[in-house]
């Protein structure tokens, strides 16, 4: 992926435990978090078997119901092409639908696809509004990408402390390799001492709100 000119973060990507809920780092949602549905409950079973036909068969009978786990499912079958002709425009579409139920999986799922013009074109402010409604939801890597979109002022005005701070609050939530955040910090140019630690300071604020996007946006109103 070319999200980022650094070190790109990847789309969210299929875990299996007992439903498919993805996320870079391999973690999954248990059983009691995944709300009853009985399709989505065969398409785990046929996950589980191997048989990917069956269980996308099964996760869009559930999908097409408004269970917004399968709904995320299905848009990441149809974005890597599991079990299913890979599409990414019909990734879009399913993941539009788990998203607006506030997902925030398919949330930053579906601003990565925004941003990369992949099954859509690119739009930036997409990008922007779907990275916050899962930067809300405490998505590390969201919140990275967020940054990221501050640092190159793509689909907001540029602003490298603002950034920074998010990139600097990505970190601290997942220090894991597959988080990029703090190399992607070390790349950006034209950052002076000043503007590190003004970026320190909005990143201790934005660590200890309920809300971050509270005392991010209240940093670029002044």
């Amino acid at each position: 992926m070319k999200q980022y000119k650094m070190k790109p973060f990847r789309s969210k990507i299929l875990a299996l435990c007992v439903c498919l809920l993805a996320t870079a780092a391999f973690t999954v949602e248990t059983h009691a978090q995944a709300k009853e549905n009985a399709n989505f409950e065969a398409g785990i079973a046929a996950y589980q078997a191997n048989n990917l036909p069956l269980a996308y068969k099964e996760f869009l009978a559930a999908a097409k119901e408004g269970h917004a786990d399968s709904q995320f499912n299905v848009a990441l079958m149809y974005e890597q092409g599991i079990g299913v002709a890979k599409d990414e425009k019909e990734a879009v579409v399913w993941y539009g639908k788990s998203a607006t139920q506030g997902n925030s999986a398919a949330q930053f799922n579906l601003g990565v696809l925004y941003e990369n013009g992949r099954g859509t074109v690119i739009d930036y402010a997409k990008a922007h509004k779907w990275y916050r409604a899962a930067s809300v939801q405490g998505d590390a890597l969201a919140i990275g990408n967020l940054g990221m979109l501050y640092v190159r002022g793509q689909g907001v005005k540029e602003n490298k402390i603002a950034g920074v701070a998010l990139l600097l609050e990505s970190a601290i939530l997942d220090p894991s390799p597959e988080n990029h955040a703090k190399q992607n910090i070390s790349a950006t140019r034209g950052l002076t001492a000043e503007m590190i630690t003004q970026a320190q300071a909005l990143s201790q604020k934005l660590n200890s709100a309920q809300n971050l996007l509270v005392p991010l946006d209240q940093y670029l109103k002044e």
